[in-house]
């Protein structure tokens, strides 16, 4: 991973960057949980590149990723149904 492509690093290091995403439950515990999963695949990554096994780790990676992914799947579908439900709210006012 390169850190100055923000596509790998979500721009992890630069904690103002995440802030304005709405993150709102356990704020803290997500943001600790995706440094340390950065870290992880960082670590990862530097052990790869320095010529051991390319496999290292892949499955834990994997677990890593799938995780944050469906995380912000979740995220997704919290965020349309608060706002099915405000606009039926709305509608039945």
């Amino acid at each position: 991973m390169n850190r100055k492509n923000q596509i790998c690093t979500l721009n992890l290091s630069d904690w103002a960057a995440i802030t304005p995403l709405r993150v709102t439950r356990a704020s803290g515990s997500t943001q600790k949980r995706l440094a340390e999963a950065f870290a992880f695949l960082e670590n990862l990554d530097l052990q790869r590149a320095n010529g051991q096994d390319r496999l290292l780790g892949k499955v834990v990676e994997d677990r890593i990723i799938w995780r944050e992914l469906l995380e912000l799947e979740l995220q997704e579908i919290d965020e349309q149904i608060e706002q099915i439900s405000a606009a039926a709210a709305e509608n039945s006012d």
